[in-house]
Protein backbone atom coordinates (compact mmCIF):
# COMPACT_ATOMS: atom_id res chain seq x y z
CA UNK A 1 0.00 0.00 0.00
CA UNK A 2 2.82 2.33 0.85
CA UNK A 3 4.45 1.70 -2.59
CA UNK A 4 1.29 2.81 -4.36
CA UNK A 5 0.99 6.01 -2.36
CA UNK A 6 4.65 6.86 -3.05
CA UNK A 7 4.19 6.25 -6.79
CA UNK A 8 1.03 8.34 -6.85
CA UNK A 9 2.79 11.16 -5.02
CA UNK A 10 5.69 11.09 -7.52
CA UNK A 11 3.25 11.07 -10.47
CA UNK A 12 1.32 13.98 -8.93
CA UNK A 13 4.52 16.02 -8.50
CA UNK A 14 5.54 15.27 -12.14
CA UNK A 15 2.08 16.24 -13.43
CA UNK A 16 2.22 19.53 -11.53
CA UNK A 17 5.74 20.25 -12.84
CA UNK A 18 4.60 19.64 -16.44
CA UNK A 19 1.53 21.86 -15.97
CA UNK A 20 3.63 24.65 -14.47
CA UNK A 21 6.10 24.44 -17.36
CA UNK A 22 3.25 24.69 -19.88
CA UNK A 23 1.88 27.85 -18.26
CA UNK A 24 4.91 30.02 -19.04
CA UNK A 25 5.79 30.99 -22.65
CA UNK A 26 9.42 29.96 -22.09
CA UNK A 27 8.29 26.54 -20.88
CA UNK A 28 6.04 26.04 -23.93
CA UNK A 29 8.95 27.07 -26.16
CA UNK A 30 11.23 24.49 -24.52
CA UNK A 31 8.61 21.77 -24.97
CA UNK A 32 8.25 22.72 -28.65
CA UNK A 33 12.03 22.55 -29.11
CA UNK A 34 12.12 19.14 -27.44
CA UNK A 35 9.17 17.53 -29.17
CA UNK A 36 8.93 19.15 -32.60
CA UNK A 37 11.39 18.92 -35.48
CA UNK A 38 13.32 22.15 -35.88
CA UNK A 39 14.42 23.44 -39.29
CA UNK A 40 18.17 23.43 -39.96
CA UNK A 41 19.44 26.68 -41.47
CA UNK A 42 21.63 26.23 -44.56
CA UNK A 43 23.04 27.92 -47.65
CA UNK A 44 22.82 26.49 -51.16
CA UNK A 45 25.59 27.05 -53.70
CA UNK A 46 25.32 25.42 -57.13
CA UNK A 47 26.24 25.95 -60.75
CA UNK A 48 23.19 27.20 -62.66
CA UNK A 49 23.86 25.03 -65.72
CA UNK A 50 26.49 22.52 -64.62
CA UNK A 51 26.13 20.42 -67.78
CA UNK A 52 27.06 23.42 -69.92
CA UNK A 53 30.30 24.20 -68.10
CA UNK A 54 33.20 23.99 -70.57
CA UNK A 55 35.65 21.10 -70.42
CA UNK A 56 38.18 23.00 -72.55
CA UNK A 57 38.98 26.66 -73.07
CA UNK A 58 41.41 28.78 -75.03
CA UNK A 59 44.06 30.65 -73.05
CA UNK A 60 43.11 34.33 -72.57
CA UNK A 61 39.59 33.81 -73.99
CA UNK A 62 36.58 34.28 -71.69
CA UNK A 63 34.24 31.52 -70.58
CA UNK A 64 30.85 31.96 -68.91
CA UNK A 65 30.36 30.79 -65.33
CA UNK A 66 26.88 30.92 -63.80
CA UNK A 67 25.99 29.94 -60.26
CA UNK A 68 23.27 30.47 -57.67
CA UNK A 69 23.45 31.25 -53.96
CA UNK A 70 20.31 30.31 -52.01
CA UNK A 71 19.59 31.63 -48.54
CA UNK A 72 17.78 29.07 -46.37
CA UNK A 73 19.21 30.43 -43.12
CA UNK A 74 15.86 31.74 -41.92
CA UNK A 75 17.16 35.32 -41.75
CA UNK A 76 18.70 38.00 -43.97
CA UNK A 77 22.35 37.16 -44.75
CA UNK A 78 25.17 39.17 -46.30
CA UNK A 79 26.91 36.90 -48.82
CA UNK A 80 30.19 37.44 -50.63
CA UNK A 81 31.51 35.20 -53.35
CA UNK A 82 35.08 34.86 -54.59
CA UNK A 83 35.71 33.27 -57.98
CA UNK A 84 39.28 31.96 -58.38
CA UNK A 85 41.38 30.11 -60.93
CA UNK A 86 44.03 27.71 -59.64
CA UNK A 87 46.73 25.90 -61.58
CA UNK A 88 50.46 25.33 -61.44
CA UNK A 89 50.55 26.02 -57.72
CA UNK A 90 49.18 29.55 -58.17
CA UNK A 91 45.77 31.00 -57.51
CA UNK A 92 44.25 34.10 -59.05
CA UNK A 93 41.01 35.91 -58.16
CA UNK A 94 38.82 36.20 -61.24
CA UNK A 95 35.98 38.10 -59.62
CA UNK A 96 34.13 38.81 -56.42
CA UNK A 97 31.05 40.59 -55.26
CA UNK A 98 28.70 40.79 -52.29
CA UNK A 99 24.98 41.08 -51.79
CA UNK A 100 22.43 40.99 -48.98
CA UNK A 101 19.93 38.19 -49.60
CA UNK A 102 16.57 37.92 -47.87
CA UNK A 103 15.54 34.68 -46.17
CA UNK A 104 14.29 32.21 -48.77
CA UNK A 105 15.66 34.24 -51.70
CA UNK A 106 18.38 33.39 -54.24
CA UNK A 107 21.13 35.29 -56.00
CA UNK A 108 22.09 34.17 -59.49
CA UNK A 109 25.44 35.31 -60.84
CA UNK A 110 26.54 34.94 -64.44
CA UNK A 111 29.84 36.35 -65.57
CA UNK A 112 32.58 35.86 -68.09
CA UNK A 113 36.00 35.01 -66.72
CA UNK A 114 39.37 34.34 -68.33
CA UNK A 115 40.87 31.13 -66.90
CA UNK A 116 44.53 32.08 -67.47
CA UNK A 117 46.12 29.67 -64.97
CA UNK A 118 49.41 29.25 -66.78
CA UNK A 119 49.03 25.47 -66.71
CA UNK A 120 46.41 22.97 -67.70
CA UNK A 121 44.13 21.84 -66.19
CA UNK A 122 42.80 24.97 -64.54
CA UNK A 123 40.45 24.68 -61.59
CA UNK A 124 37.73 27.34 -61.35
CA UNK A 125 36.28 27.65 -57.85
CA UNK A 126 33.42 29.63 -56.32
CA UNK A 127 33.71 30.13 -52.55
CA UNK A 128 31.53 31.93 -50.02
CA UNK A 129 33.91 33.29 -47.36
CA UNK A 130 32.41 32.72 -43.94
CA UNK A 131 30.41 29.72 -45.19
CA UNK A 132 31.70 26.19 -45.79
CA UNK A 133 30.14 25.86 -49.26
CA UNK A 134 32.43 25.79 -52.32
CA UNK A 135 31.94 24.52 -55.86
CA UNK A 136 34.51 24.02 -58.60
CA UNK A 137 35.22 22.50 -62.00
CA UNK A 138 38.32 21.87 -64.08
CA UNK A 139 38.94 23.10 -67.58
CA UNK A 140 41.75 22.05 -69.93
CA UNK A 141 43.49 25.01 -71.56
CA UNK A 142 44.42 25.15 -75.22
CA UNK A 143 47.08 27.58 -76.43
CA UNK A 144 45.11 28.53 -79.58
CA UNK A 145 41.78 27.80 -81.28
CA UNK A 146 43.28 25.22 -83.63
CA UNK A 147 45.33 23.34 -81.01
CA UNK A 148 43.99 20.79 -78.53
CA UNK A 149 45.47 19.80 -75.20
Amino acid sequence: MRRWSTRLAVLAVLAIAVEVSLISPAGRHQWALSLLRQPTPYTVLSFSHAASLPATAIVNKPIRVSFTVGNHEGRVVDYRYVLTATGGGKSRILGQSKKTIAAGATWTVSREVIPACGTSPCRIEVALPGHPETIDFSVSLNAAAGKHA
